[in-house]
């Protein structure tokens, strides 16, 4: 019994967590990338970097700038595109500085980025790595980073 009720009070939580961790962001921001199918490279650069730096850039245009400067994006990725699931696993390994496994540390590349964030239990189910991200799918896998990095978990 008390495991159930933990299941089903840790489920909100977790959401609650993904929506708090981007504090920087207005709750009309968070709303509309929620009903959004696929997000930009900007949008996710945008709210990766709210959450990682104190004093944020105050547009995604800049954000993602920076975050293409700091190579957390590949040299050959466009702002306006969807964000795939491996530049996303890029983007958040090098913005929180995960370590990764042997492969990652040695090509820090989008595919073995991709796996470790498999291999972490960040991203699951059928998905591969040139699948487009939701805003849905993006907030929970940035929450759960956000969280193994507070200690949360």
């Amino acid at each position: 019994m008390k495991s159930i009720f933990c299941k089903f009070l840790f489920i909100p939580l977790t959401f609650l967590l993904s929506v708090a961790v981007i504090h920087a962001q207005t709750a009309a921001d968070i709303e509309a990338l929620l009903g959004t199918e696929s997000i930009s490279c900007e949008q996710a650069a945008w709210f990766v970097i709210a959450t990682v730096l104190e004093s944020p850039p105050a547009d995604s245009g800049a954000a993602f700038a920076l975050a293409r400067e700091r190579g957390w994006l590949s040299a050959h990725t466009e702002g306006s595109s969807s964000i795939t699931m491996s530049s996303l696993s890029l983007l958040l390994m090098k913005s929180y500085g995960l370590k990764g496994g042997m492969m990652y540390r040695i090509t820090g590349n989008q595919r073995y980025a991709f796996r470790e964030m498999r291999a972490m239990g960040f991203i699951d189910g059928r998905v591969y790595p040139n699948f487009t991200v939701s805003g849905e799918q993006f907030l929970q896998i940035l929450g759960s980073v956000s969280a193994e990095q507070d200690g949360e978990w």
